[in-house]
């Protein structure tokens, strides 16, 4: 099925409807299948189970935080291209 919900009230819908429709798997699958990696996932309970006094929007400011910041991404492409290496793989020129 491919959709572009335009406005946010179809966007809510679809979630919605995802929501109510969908099992975390089916949702890892469908994201795996179109070429995401799914195997490392990050959930608020993770947070509000580690800091005290955390609601869920201030769980997912803490993660977006903390796994968006410049060292973790750097971190991330370094393992990365360590991996591709450690492969025999190629980075393509620039």
């Amino acid at each position: 099925m491919k959709f572009n919900p335009a406005s946010e009230t179809a966007k809510q819908e679809v979630l919605d409807y995802a929501k109510e429709n969908l099992r975390i798997e089916d949702a890892k699958n469908i994201l795996e299948r179109n070429g995401y990696f799914v195997a490392n996932l990050w959930h608020i309970d993770d947070i509000k189970s580690w800091v005290l006094e955390c609601d869920d929007a201030m769980a997912q400011k803490i993660l977006h935080m903390g796994l968006t910041n410049r060292y973790v991404m750097d971190t991330i492409w370094h393992a990365i291209d360590a991996a591709a290496e450690e492969l025999n793989l190629k980075r393509k020129e620039e």
